[in-house]
């Protein structure tokens, strides 16, 4: 099969001439990454999955992790230390113990689909996989939370507020992860859920009436799928979006990256970092989020996004009454892991151990500054997963 064979084609998501049919950076299809979420070693050591959707690659994957180890020895590049491990195992442990019986968690903020999405990456991220292990049920309860909650008009979240379109990235970028590991009747559903909301998605980066929105706003995305502007925080997860349906297959239009990757540009900040909107001030949420998104796109070690992390190495997200700190260390993990030498090996193990003495000794993260208080343990407690995980190098939207 070719990557069009996944169910997300032109014609599911009405994409026009010149699109790409997977990511436009092929060097992240190779034998040693998972496009679209490809098997993973489950709890028990098995491999699940159904690859054919990723060809030849799929083939030589599989049969690699077949002989691979239980969770947690997978291509560790950078070992993860006994304590950390056992940090997210508690967490994990925790988040099990406390999803409700729709499959979601409490949360506050008006907050749908984003919570569930998160909370199944920072399992995806320790290695467990849907329908496997000890956590498999618990996952796919989430999974179908999330696809029952989709709008007709494609959108991945209930939600009335400006989390509607943090949901849907989230949600989608989820979707695409979990796409290879689930069973077939949960990947038909997936595969038409997704189909549908990468056509919201790019139908959002414009103006209602398909023209461009009008600069410094061009090609990035707002709080709402008709928005006029846009900000870097909620553009940075259309594109990990869009990202993750490349690698699963979808045809993403070049011109829809090159656009969001414009925008990212004009947020940089020429001391260095990336502001939420042309022309503010940076900092290291945002900062993350810049560089992370130029990276991923191809885009990688530009002078914008090593001046990106020049600031995190003199600005370290290591202040947890900070009121994005969750947020930060989601993000500036990630990027740093992306950049690679000195960012990597100075700013991480700050943040990493700064993090690590924030948890609950039940294995929650509680607290946070502003809005990330009332977004719930939930939300704060898979944020921190998803960070301390980064060594794992799990999850196939991250990879290098």
């Amino acid at each position: 099969m070719n990557g069009r064979d996944c169910g997300l084609r032109n014609a599911d998501c009405g994409l026009e001439d010149g699109s790409l049919p997977f990511n436009p950076q092929p060097e992240i299809r190779n034998p040693t990454s998972r496009p679209c979420g490809g098997p993973l070693p489950g709890a028990l050591g098995l491999v699940i999955g159904h690859w054919s959707f990723v060809g030849h690659w799929g083939l030589v994957i599989g049969a690699l992790l077949a002989l691979v180890a239980p969770v947690g020895t997978l291509g560790q590049d950078e070992p993860v230390p006994p304590h950390v491990e056992a940090a997210i195992d508690k967490a994990l442990d925790w988040l099990s113990k406390t999803q409700t019986s729709d499959g979601t968690w409490p949360h506050g903020g008006g907050s749908t689909t984003a919570v569930p999405s998160l909370a199944v990456m920072a399992f995806l991220a320790r290695g467990h996989v849907p329908g496997q292990g000890p956590y498999g049920e618990l996952l796919n309860k989430s999974i179908d939370h999330v696809l029952s909650l989709q709008k007709e008009d494609g959108t991945l979240s209930a939600a009335n507020n400006n989390a509607m379109m943090y949901e849907h990235g989230i949600s989608t970028a989820m979707l695409c992860e979990v796409y290879g590991m689930v069973d077939d009747t949960r990947r038909e559903r997936i595969e038409r859920a997704v189909a549908r909301s990468v056509k919201m998605i790019l139908s959002a980066q414009r103006l209602p009436d398909g023209r461009p929105k009008p600069m410094p706003h061009t090609g990035g995305w707002r709080y709402h799928p008709t928005a006029g502007d846009a900000d870097l925080s909620v553009t940075g997860w259309q594109l990990m979006a869009l990202r993750g349906a490349a690698n699963c297959g979808a045809a993403v239009p070049r011109s829809a990256l090159d656009d969001g990757l414009g925008y990212v540009r004009r947020n940089a900040v020429p001391t260095g970092g990336f502001a939420y909107q042309s022309g503010g001030p940076a900092n290291q949420a945002r900062t993350g989020t810049g560089v992370l998104s130029m990276e991923l796109l191809g885009q990688h070690h530009t002078p914008e996004a090593l001046r990106g992390g020049d600031f995190l190495l003199a600005n370290p997200p290591d202040n947890p009454n900070h009121e994005f700190y969750f947020y930060a260390v989601y993000y500036c993990s990630q990027a740093l892991n992306q950049l690679g030498g000195k960012y990597w090996a100075e700013v991480y193990p700050k943040l990493r151990d700064n993090l690590l003495k924030q948890q609950d000794p039940k294995g929650n993260w509680p607290g946070g500054g502003g809005q990330e208080s009332e977004a719930g343990d939930a939300y704060r407690t898979s944020m921190a997963v998803l960070a301390l995980c980064v060594p794992y190098r799990y999850l196939p939207l991250y990879q290098k």
